[in-house]
C-alpha cells in the first residue's frame, strides 16, 4: 500500500488514516515524491538547467518583437573623431 503524507521532523502525517488498530506495529519504506522535492535542491535545479524552456510559440515571437524594439542603431567610424570638440 502507498500512502503520502508529509515528515516533519520523526513523525510523519498522513493524508489519510492507515486501515489498522491503534498501536499496530508496521514497517515503513520512505522516499521523496519527485514532484515535491524541495525548490532549491540540488536535483530540481539541476532538472531546470538540462530542460528545454516551457515557452510557446506565441510567447517566442513576443520576445522577438521586444528585443527587436530595443535595439539601438550602430554607427561606423570612431565616436571620438579628431575636429568634434574643438
Amino acid at each position: 500500500m502507498t500512502y503520502r503524507g508529509i515528515a516533519r521532523g520523526r513523525t510523519i502525517e498522513l493524508e489519510s488514516r492507515l486501515p489498522y488498530p491503534e498501536g499496530q506495529a508496521v514497517e515503513v519504506s520512505v522516499q521523496i515524491e519527485p514532484c515535491q522535492a524541495p525548490v532549491q535542491s540540488p536535483a530540481v535545479i539541476r532538472q531546470a538547467m538540462h530542460a528545454p524552456p516551457l515557452l510557446d510559440n506565441g510567447a517566442v515571437a513576443e520576445l522577438e518583437r521586444i528585443i527587436a524594439e530595443g535595439r539601438l542603431d550602430v554607427r561606423d567610424g570612431h565616436v571620438f573623431e579628431a575636429g568634434q570638440c574643438e
